[in-house]
Protein backbone atom coordinates (compact mmCIF):
# COMPACT_ATOMS: atom_id res chain seq x y z
CA UNK A 1 0.00 0.00 0.00
CA UNK A 2 1.27 3.36 -0.56
CA UNK A 3 1.80 6.01 2.15
CA UNK A 4 -1.60 8.02 2.32
CA UNK A 5 -3.13 4.77 2.25
CA UNK A 6 -1.58 3.72 5.50
CA UNK A 7 -2.17 7.13 6.64
CA UNK A 8 -6.15 7.12 5.78
CA UNK A 9 -6.14 3.80 8.08
CA UNK A 10 -4.11 4.93 10.78
CA UNK A 11 -6.94 8.29 10.89
CA UNK A 12 -10.15 5.84 10.68
CA UNK A 13 -8.66 3.59 13.64
CA UNK A 14 -7.52 6.89 15.58
CA UNK A 15 -11.20 8.78 14.75
CA UNK A 16 -13.15 5.34 15.66
CA UNK A 17 -10.85 4.76 19.04
CA UNK A 18 -11.94 8.41 19.87
CA UNK A 19 -15.58 8.19 19.22
CA UNK A 20 -16.20 4.89 20.91
CA UNK A 21 -17.24 5.87 24.00
CA UNK A 22 -19.92 3.72 25.34
CA UNK A 23 -23.12 6.39 26.27
CA UNK A 24 -25.85 5.70 28.88
CA UNK A 25 -29.36 5.67 28.10
CA UNK A 26 -30.86 8.83 28.92
CA UNK A 27 -27.93 11.66 28.04
CA UNK A 28 -28.83 14.19 26.42
CA UNK A 29 -28.05 14.82 22.80
CA UNK A 30 -25.71 11.15 22.63
CA UNK A 31 -23.59 11.39 19.05
CA UNK A 32 -22.63 14.93 20.08
CA UNK A 33 -21.75 14.05 23.24
CA UNK A 34 -19.21 11.33 21.92
CA UNK A 35 -17.73 13.69 20.07
CA UNK A 36 -17.20 16.50 23.27
CA UNK A 37 -15.34 13.28 25.07
CA UNK A 38 -13.86 12.43 21.50
CA UNK A 39 -11.90 15.52 22.15
CA UNK A 40 -11.29 15.02 25.64
CA UNK A 41 -9.78 11.84 25.10
CA UNK A 42 -7.78 13.48 21.94
CA UNK A 43 -6.32 15.52 24.86
CA UNK A 44 -5.70 12.67 27.11
CA UNK A 45 -3.50 10.85 24.00
CA UNK A 46 -1.56 14.43 24.05
CA UNK A 47 -1.05 14.49 27.69
CA UNK A 48 0.34 10.52 27.31
CA UNK A 49 2.78 11.63 24.83
CA UNK A 50 4.41 14.61 26.82
CA UNK A 51 4.45 11.89 29.88
CA UNK A 52 6.88 9.94 27.92
CA UNK A 53 9.37 13.10 27.29
CA UNK A 54 9.10 15.09 29.76
CA UNK A 55 8.19 12.44 33.07
CA UNK A 56 7.26 14.19 36.56
CA UNK A 57 5.71 17.20 35.38
CA UNK A 58 1.71 19.02 35.15
CA UNK A 59 1.50 18.13 31.56
CA UNK A 60 -2.21 17.10 32.17
CA UNK A 61 -2.45 20.81 32.98
CA UNK A 62 -0.61 22.57 30.62
CA UNK A 63 -2.13 20.90 27.75
CA UNK A 64 -5.57 21.55 28.87
CA UNK A 65 -4.66 24.68 29.39
CA UNK A 66 -2.62 25.61 25.84
CA UNK A 67 -5.08 23.65 23.31
CA UNK A 68 -7.97 25.73 23.90
CA UNK A 69 -6.16 28.72 23.70
CA UNK A 70 -4.43 28.20 20.53
CA UNK A 71 -7.89 26.82 19.03
CA UNK A 72 -10.13 30.03 19.63
CA UNK A 73 -9.43 34.20 19.13
CA UNK A 74 -9.01 36.66 21.61
CA UNK A 75 -12.49 38.08 22.11
CA UNK A 76 -13.55 41.51 21.17
CA UNK A 77 -13.54 44.65 23.43
CA UNK A 78 -17.36 45.12 21.68
CA UNK A 79 -19.53 42.22 19.86
CA UNK A 80 -22.42 43.07 16.71
CA UNK A 81 -25.72 43.72 18.49
CA UNK A 82 -23.92 44.11 22.42
CA UNK A 83 -24.79 46.98 24.36
CA UNK A 84 -21.83 46.20 26.60
CA UNK A 85 -18.24 46.52 26.18
CA UNK A 86 -15.31 44.19 28.05
CA UNK A 87 -11.91 45.46 29.31
CA UNK A 88 -9.76 43.77 31.42
CA UNK A 89 -8.99 45.16 34.73
CA UNK A 90 -7.73 44.91 38.42
CA UNK A 91 -9.79 44.97 41.70
CA UNK A 92 -7.25 44.79 44.53
CA UNK A 93 -4.85 43.23 42.87
CA UNK A 94 -7.08 40.60 41.62
CA UNK A 95 -7.34 40.46 37.50
CA UNK A 96 -10.72 40.84 36.50
CA UNK A 97 -12.97 40.71 32.89
CA UNK A 98 -15.10 43.57 33.44
CA UNK A 99 -18.23 43.92 31.00
CA UNK A 100 -20.03 47.73 31.62
CA UNK A 101 -22.06 49.86 29.52
CA UNK A 102 -21.20 51.09 26.17
CA UNK A 103 -23.26 54.14 26.88
CA UNK A 104 -23.09 55.77 30.55
CA UNK A 105 -26.61 55.48 32.19
CA UNK A 106 -27.76 57.67 34.72
CA UNK A 107 -29.44 55.08 36.59
CA UNK A 108 -27.60 52.46 39.10
CA UNK A 109 -27.46 48.95 37.57
CA UNK A 110 -27.74 45.85 39.40
CA UNK A 111 -24.04 44.05 39.24
CA UNK A 112 -23.29 39.86 38.96
CA UNK A 113 -20.24 38.05 39.82
CA UNK A 114 -19.14 35.63 37.85
CA UNK A 115 -16.28 32.59 38.94
CA UNK A 116 -15.37 30.25 35.77
CA UNK A 117 -14.81 26.53 36.68
CA UNK A 118 -11.93 23.83 35.88
CA UNK A 119 -11.49 22.15 39.09
CA UNK A 120 -9.37 25.35 40.57
CA UNK A 121 -6.88 24.38 37.74
CA UNK A 122 -7.72 25.31 34.08
CA UNK A 123 -10.11 27.49 31.97
CA UNK A 124 -10.25 31.10 32.32
CA UNK A 125 -12.44 34.20 31.91
CA UNK A 126 -11.68 34.75 28.05
CA UNK A 127 -13.01 31.13 27.79
CA UNK A 128 -15.94 32.10 29.59
CA UNK A 129 -16.64 35.32 27.50
CA UNK A 130 -19.02 34.58 25.73
CA UNK A 131 -21.07 33.43 29.02
CA UNK A 132 -20.44 36.52 30.63
CA UNK A 133 -20.89 38.89 28.03
CA UNK A 134 -24.64 37.38 27.46
CA UNK A 135 -25.37 37.72 31.27
CA UNK A 136 -24.30 41.17 31.18
CA UNK A 137 -26.96 42.13 27.82
CA UNK A 138 -29.69 39.75 29.18
CA UNK A 139 -29.75 40.79 32.64
CA UNK A 140 -28.57 44.56 31.69
CA UNK A 141 -25.74 44.41 34.47
CA UNK A 142 -22.42 45.43 35.14
CA UNK A 143 -20.66 41.73 34.77
CA UNK A 144 -16.83 40.86 36.49
CA UNK A 145 -15.50 37.48 35.80
CA UNK A 146 -13.11 36.76 38.14
CA UNK A 147 -9.48 35.59 37.26
CA UNK A 148 -8.49 33.81 40.14
CA UNK A 149 -5.19 32.57 40.30
CA UNK A 150 -4.63 28.34 39.31
CA UNK A 151 -3.16 25.69 40.73
CA UNK A 152 -0.76 23.73 40.81
CA UNK A 153 0.88 26.86 40.20
CA UNK A 154 -0.44 28.46 43.35
CA UNK A 155 -2.20 26.14 46.25
CA UNK A 156 -4.92 26.21 48.81
CA UNK A 157 -6.42 29.04 49.71
CA UNK A 158 -5.16 31.78 47.03
CA UNK A 159 -7.81 31.50 44.30
CA UNK A 160 -10.55 31.28 47.23
CA UNK A 161 -8.39 34.62 48.75
CA UNK A 162 -8.58 36.05 45.01
CA UNK A 163 -11.79 35.72 44.77
CA UNK A 164 -13.03 37.02 47.86
CA UNK A 165 -10.20 39.90 47.56
CA UNK A 166 -11.92 40.76 44.18
CA UNK A 167 -15.41 40.35 45.77
CA UNK A 168 -15.33 42.59 48.29
CA UNK A 169 -13.42 45.32 46.50
CA UNK A 170 -16.29 45.38 44.23
CA UNK A 171 -18.73 45.95 46.44
CA UNK A 172 -16.68 48.50 48.46
CA UNK A 173 -16.40 50.20 44.74
CA UNK A 174 -19.89 49.24 43.77
CA UNK A 175 -20.81 53.15 42.69
CA UNK A 176 -18.03 54.23 40.82
CA UNK A 177 -18.99 51.51 38.17
CA UNK A 178 -22.82 52.55 38.12
CA UNK A 179 -23.91 49.48 40.27
CA UNK A 180 -26.78 49.25 43.07
CA UNK A 181 -24.04 47.45 45.85
CA UNK A 182 -27.91 45.87 47.06
CA UNK A 183 -27.98 44.53 43.57
CA UNK A 184 -25.20 42.30 43.32
CA UNK A 185 -25.19 38.67 43.02
CA UNK A 186 -22.76 35.64 42.63
CA UNK A 187 -22.28 32.72 40.62
CA UNK A 188 -20.45 30.20 39.25
CA UNK A 189 -20.01 26.33 37.84
CA UNK A 190 -18.36 23.75 39.26
CA UNK A 191 -15.02 24.72 41.05
CA UNK A 192 -16.33 28.07 40.14
CA UNK A 193 -19.83 26.81 42.07
CA UNK A 194 -17.87 26.16 44.96
CA UNK A 195 -16.01 29.60 45.08
CA UNK A 196 -19.49 31.30 44.77
CA UNK A 197 -21.02 29.22 48.04
CA UNK A 198 -17.41 30.36 50.13
CA UNK A 199 -17.55 33.69 49.12
CA UNK A 200 -21.36 34.11 49.99
CA UNK A 201 -20.76 32.60 53.64
CA UNK A 202 -17.62 34.58 54.07
CA UNK A 203 -19.33 37.94 52.56
CA UNK A 204 -22.02 37.41 54.72
CA UNK A 205 -19.55 36.86 57.87
CA UNK A 206 -18.04 40.79 57.63
CA UNK A 207 -20.86 42.63 58.96
CA UNK A 208 -18.63 45.87 56.90
CA UNK A 209 -20.49 44.71 53.35
CA UNK A 210 -23.66 43.62 52.62
CA UNK A 211 -24.55 40.65 51.52
CA UNK A 212 -24.98 39.05 47.89
CA UNK A 213 -28.45 39.35 46.89
CA UNK A 214 -28.24 35.98 45.31
CA UNK A 215 -25.91 32.69 44.64
CA UNK A 216 -26.02 31.07 41.71
CA UNK A 217 -24.73 27.33 42.30
CA UNK A 218 -24.01 25.27 38.97
CA UNK A 219 -23.18 21.93 39.71
CA UNK A 220 -21.02 22.43 42.52
CA UNK A 221 -18.37 20.70 44.66
CA UNK A 222 -19.19 21.18 48.29
CA UNK A 223 -17.44 18.47 50.39
CA UNK A 224 -14.27 16.78 49.93
CA UNK A 225 -14.57 13.67 52.40
CA UNK A 226 -16.75 11.55 50.65
CA UNK A 227 -15.44 10.03 46.97
CA UNK A 228 -18.42 7.08 46.91
CA UNK A 229 -21.63 8.51 47.19
CA UNK A 230 -24.51 8.00 45.04
CA UNK A 231 -23.34 10.37 42.27
CA UNK A 232 -19.88 9.02 42.40
CA UNK A 233 -21.07 5.56 42.24
CA UNK A 234 -23.69 6.37 38.94
CA UNK A 235 -20.86 7.99 37.17
CA UNK A 236 -18.23 4.58 37.57
CA UNK A 237 -21.17 2.70 36.69
CA UNK A 238 -22.15 4.70 33.89
CA UNK A 239 -18.51 5.80 32.80
CA UNK A 240 -15.34 3.93 34.63
CA UNK A 241 -12.34 6.72 34.21
CA UNK A 242 -13.91 8.35 31.18
CA UNK A 243 -16.25 10.64 30.49
CA UNK A 244 -16.19 14.62 31.06
CA UNK A 245 -15.32 14.35 35.14
CA UNK A 246 -14.04 10.84 36.40
CA UNK A 247 -13.43 10.24 40.39
CA UNK A 248 -9.53 9.76 38.79
CA UNK A 249 -9.65 13.53 37.22
CA UNK A 250 -11.30 14.98 40.34
CA UNK A 251 -8.83 13.17 42.58
CA UNK A 252 -5.61 14.56 40.70
CA UNK A 253 -7.78 18.32 40.56
CA UNK A 254 -7.31 18.22 44.00
CA UNK A 255 -4.28 17.10 45.07
CA UNK A 256 -3.40 20.07 42.44
CA UNK A 257 -4.79 22.59 44.49
CA UNK A 258 -3.94 20.98 48.16
CA UNK A 259 -0.43 20.23 47.52
CA UNK A 260 0.71 22.00 44.35
CA UNK A 261 1.84 18.59 42.95
CA UNK A 262 0.95 15.32 42.41
CA UNK A 263 0.71 13.09 45.44
CA UNK A 264 -0.02 9.43 44.61
CA UNK A 265 -0.63 8.44 47.83
CA UNK A 266 -3.76 10.76 48.41
CA UNK A 267 -5.02 10.01 45.04
CA UNK A 268 -5.01 6.00 45.99
CA UNK A 269 -6.87 7.06 49.43
CA UNK A 270 -9.23 9.53 47.84
CA UNK A 271 -10.05 6.85 44.78
CA UNK A 272 -10.76 4.20 47.53
CA UNK A 273 -12.55 6.65 49.82
CA UNK A 274 -10.21 5.93 52.52
CA UNK A 275 -8.68 9.62 52.85
CA UNK A 276 -10.36 9.95 56.04
CA UNK A 277 -10.37 7.91 59.29
CA UNK A 278 -12.78 5.34 60.85
CA UNK A 279 -13.00 7.58 63.82
CA UNK A 280 -14.18 10.29 61.49
CA UNK A 281 -16.13 8.47 59.35
CA UNK A 282 -18.51 7.91 62.26
CA UNK A 283 -18.59 11.04 63.62
CA UNK A 284 -21.41 13.27 64.00
CA UNK A 285 -19.33 15.44 61.82
CA UNK A 286 -19.38 13.02 58.48
CA UNK A 287 -22.49 12.58 58.96
CA UNK A 288 -24.18 15.59 58.43
CA UNK A 289 -21.98 16.44 55.35
CA UNK A 290 -22.55 13.32 53.81
CA UNK A 291 -26.17 11.81 54.88
CA UNK A 292 -27.24 10.11 51.93
CA UNK A 293 -30.44 10.02 53.58
CA UNK A 294 -31.28 13.16 51.53
CA UNK A 295 -30.77 12.14 48.47
CA UNK A 296 -34.09 11.31 46.75
CA UNK A 297 -34.33 7.50 46.19
CA UNK A 298 -35.08 7.53 42.22
CA UNK A 299 -31.50 8.88 42.61
CA UNK A 300 -30.25 5.95 44.88
CA UNK A 301 -31.12 3.30 42.49
CA UNK A 302 -29.64 0.26 43.86
CA UNK A 303 -28.71 -0.77 40.29
CA UNK A 304 -25.83 1.12 40.36
CA UNK A 305 -25.43 2.62 44.39
CA UNK A 306 -24.36 -0.31 46.72
CA UNK A 307 -24.79 1.70 49.88
CA UNK A 308 -21.63 4.15 51.41
CA UNK A 309 -18.01 2.92 51.76
CA UNK A 310 -17.17 0.72 54.97
CA UNK A 311 -17.17 2.91 58.19
CA UNK A 312 -14.13 0.40 59.44
CA UNK A 313 -12.12 1.45 56.82
CA UNK A 314 -9.61 4.31 57.10
CA UNK A 315 -6.35 5.64 57.15
CA UNK A 316 -5.62 7.94 60.42
CA UNK A 317 -2.28 9.16 59.15
CA UNK A 318 -3.46 10.55 55.89
CA UNK A 319 -6.40 11.86 58.04
CA UNK A 320 -3.76 13.85 60.19
CA UNK A 321 -1.60 15.33 57.41
CA UNK A 322 -5.33 16.98 55.59
CA UNK A 323 -7.81 16.94 58.03
CA UNK A 324 -7.25 20.74 58.35
CA UNK A 325 -7.43 21.57 54.86
CA UNK A 326 -10.21 19.68 53.67
CA UNK A 327 -12.38 20.73 56.22
CA UNK A 328 -11.74 24.05 55.81
CA UNK A 329 -14.31 26.45 55.84
CA UNK A 330 -12.46 28.24 52.48
CA UNK A 331 -11.92 24.55 51.32
CA UNK A 332 -15.68 22.96 51.92
CA UNK A 333 -18.68 25.20 52.28
CA UNK A 334 -20.22 21.87 53.93
CA UNK A 335 -17.83 22.27 56.48
CA UNK A 336 -19.77 25.44 57.86
CA UNK A 337 -22.35 24.96 61.09
CA UNK A 338 -24.40 27.47 60.74
CA UNK A 339 -26.03 28.31 57.38
CA UNK A 340 -28.87 31.01 58.30
CA UNK A 341 -28.89 34.28 56.67
CA UNK A 342 -27.36 33.16 53.88
CA UNK A 343 -28.59 34.55 50.36
CA UNK A 344 -30.97 32.95 48.56
CA UNK A 345 -29.91 30.58 46.10
CA UNK A 346 -30.64 29.32 42.57
CA UNK A 347 -28.54 25.46 42.81
CA UNK A 348 -28.61 23.23 39.34
CA UNK A 349 -27.50 19.60 38.84
CA UNK A 350 -27.19 17.23 36.60
CA UNK A 351 -27.98 13.50 36.38
CA UNK A 352 -24.94 11.81 34.42
CA UNK A 353 -22.45 14.01 36.94
CA UNK A 354 -20.43 12.40 39.71
CA UNK A 355 -20.68 16.06 41.52
CA UNK A 356 -24.53 15.66 41.36
CA UNK A 357 -24.87 14.90 45.39
CA UNK A 358 -23.25 17.93 46.30
CA UNK A 359 -25.61 20.35 45.14
CA UNK A 360 -28.35 18.72 46.31
CA UNK A 361 -26.37 18.06 50.16
CA UNK A 362 -25.97 21.41 50.32
CA UNK A 363 -29.86 23.16 48.84
CA UNK A 364 -30.59 20.72 52.11
CA UNK A 365 -28.60 22.29 54.62
CA UNK A 366 -29.53 25.77 53.40
CA UNK A 367 -33.56 24.54 53.35
CA UNK A 368 -33.16 23.45 56.97
CA UNK A 369 -31.42 26.68 58.05
CA UNK A 370 -34.31 28.86 56.83
CA UNK A 371 -32.53 29.95 53.22
CA UNK A 372 -34.60 30.10 50.05
CA UNK A 373 -33.70 27.48 47.80
CA UNK A 374 -34.65 26.84 43.85
CA UNK A 375 -32.93 23.14 43.11
CA UNK A 376 -33.44 22.74 39.49
CA UNK A 377 -32.21 18.74 39.12
CA UNK A 378 -31.53 18.19 34.92
CA UNK A 379 -31.63 14.31 34.55
CA UNK A 380 -30.03 14.37 31.17
CA UNK A 381 -27.60 16.72 31.52
CA UNK A 382 -23.47 16.19 32.56
CA UNK A 383 -21.21 17.80 34.44
CA UNK A 384 -19.97 20.92 31.81
CA UNK A 385 -22.75 21.51 29.91
CA UNK A 386 -23.48 24.27 31.04
CA UNK A 387 -21.16 26.46 29.45
CA UNK A 388 -18.58 23.92 27.58
CA UNK A 389 -17.12 27.20 25.74
CA UNK A 390 -18.12 29.55 22.21
CA UNK A 391 -18.07 26.81 19.59
CA UNK A 392 -19.53 23.82 21.60
CA UNK A 393 -23.33 24.24 22.52
CA UNK A 394 -25.57 21.36 23.56
CA UNK A 395 -29.48 22.54 23.41
CA UNK A 396 -29.78 21.19 27.07
CA UNK A 397 -27.06 23.51 28.00
CA UNK A 398 -28.73 26.60 26.63
CA UNK A 399 -32.05 25.78 28.39
CA UNK A 400 -29.89 25.90 31.45
CA UNK A 401 -28.30 29.01 31.16
CA UNK A 402 -31.52 30.85 30.08
CA UNK A 403 -32.96 29.16 32.93
CA UNK A 404 -30.42 30.60 35.42
CA UNK A 405 -30.29 33.83 33.70
CA UNK A 406 -34.39 34.20 33.72
CA UNK A 407 -33.95 33.47 37.98
CA UNK A 408 -31.13 36.11 38.08
CA UNK A 409 -32.96 38.68 36.68
CA UNK A 410 -36.35 38.39 38.46
CA UNK A 411 -34.22 38.29 41.47
CA UNK A 412 -31.94 41.28 40.68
Amino acid sequence: MKIWQYTVIFLVILVSYLLYTPVPDGITEPFKYRRLVAGTRLLDLIVDAYDLIWPNHPNDIHVYRTIPRLLMKTPPEVTPGSKFKASVTSFDGVDVRLYEPLHKRTELLPGFIYIHGGGYCIMNTELYDGLTRQMADELDAVVVSVEYRLSPDVKFPVPFEDTLKAVKWFFRHAKEYGVDVSRIGIGGDSAGGALTALTSQHLHDDKTLPDNKLQVLIYPSVQKINSWGPSYQKYEYNFGDGGMLSRKKTARFLTYHMFGKVDEEFEKKYLENNHTSSEFKKSQKYHAITDVSVIPEELRDPVYFSGPSNKDHGDPEMWARIKDTVLDPRMSAMSRTDFSGLPEAFVATCGFDSLRDDGILYSNVLREAGVKVKLVHYEEAFHGIFWIGPTFNFDLGVRMRKEAIEFIKQKL
